[in-house]
């Protein structure tokens, strides 16, 4: 009895050993065939599929900015894709028609016709874009994107008053209404038309702090050659005085300006010229006293 009790005690330790091993090897095999595919299942986990992909760029290319994908999209249509409709994004002095031929492109126009390259450079050649890009999409939109320039004062050009931007840039001749309420400027030496100036560039920066002096904008802006040591003169409207403002320490010159003009309102209003290059002090003269050190 007890050799039979041993011997279904052994033949049960030996079921339990064998179903351990089975499952340990079961395991192993798990484990290995994990190993063996790592590189596939990662691939398979990132891996978009091309029709999402295509179908998704557009929507991704609009919503942050870049005209990424569309042009792909684009193609499919092949030689059947035809201009259809345009938009413009960002004109507010060009109408959707000048956008479009500065753009040189038009309803019907091909595939090839509407290269965003080629619409881009053409858009950059109207003397008001400061910045463009395009894209063709499917159906036969074609967006045209444009970042114009302003026109923060004017210059006097052969045809006429041209807008002269943040960059010191004279770019293009305005309407009168446009150009109505401008400063004047005049230059010694008025760079062409489409390059920028420097000094004209600080010009207008310094002008346009003059609103939050409690000044008004300046109506005229004058500047002399490089090396003139009256540097910037301005006028204010009302005011017959002209006002040197130097080449220095411009912002600190604009402070004086106001502060004199809150202090000593009817002295500025009796004087010819009021100079403030001179340190804490500035020099009103006029026809009855030429200079007084205010």
């Amino acid at each position: 009895m007890n050799r039979i009790g041993r011997t279904n005690s052994t033949d049960r330790t030996e079921q339990e050993a064998q179903r351990r091993r089975a499952r340990a090897n079961q395991h192993l095999d798990r484990v290995r065939g994990r190993r063996a595919e790592p590189e596939r299942d990662h691939r398979d986990r990132v891996r978009v599929p091309r029709p999402v992909w295509m179908l998704g760029a557009p929507a991704l290319a609009l919503v942050v900015g870049a005209w990424v994908g569309d042009d792909a999209l684009a193609h499919l249509g092949g030689a059947g894709w035809h201009v259809s409709r345009g938009e413009v994004q960002g004109a507010a002095h060009l109408s959707g028609a000048e956008v479009a031929r500065a753009a040189r492109i038009a309803v019907g126009d091909g595939y090839a016709a509407a290269d965003p390259r080629r619409l881009a450079g053409g858009l950059r050649q109207n003397a008001w874009i400061a910045q463009a890009s395009a894209a063709r999409l499917p159906g036969g939109t074609v967006v045209l994107r444009v970042r114009e320039r302003e026109p923060l004062a004017v210059i006097e050009g052969r045809g006429g008053p041209l807008g002269v931007d943040a960059d010191g840039r004279p770019f293009a001749v305005l309407d009168a209404r446009d150009a109505k309420d401008l400063p004047r400027l005049h230059c010694e030496n008025t760079p062409p038309p489409g390059e920028a100036d420097t000094r004209i560039a600080e010009a207008i920066r310094v002008a346009r702090t003059f609103p939050a002096r409690g000044l008004a904008m300046p109506r005229e802006i004058a500047l002399g050659r490089e090396a003139d040591p009256e540097g910037l003169v301005v006028r204010l409207p009302g005011i017959e005085a002209r006002f040197v403002m130097g080449a220095q320490d411009l912002d600190a010159r604009v402070g004086m300006l106001a502060e004199l003009l809150a202090k000593r309102p009817a002295e500025v209003a009796e004087a010819a010229s009021v100079d403030l290059r001179f340190a804490g002090q500035a020099v009103l003269s006029g026809k009855a006293d030429p200079k007084r050190p205010a």
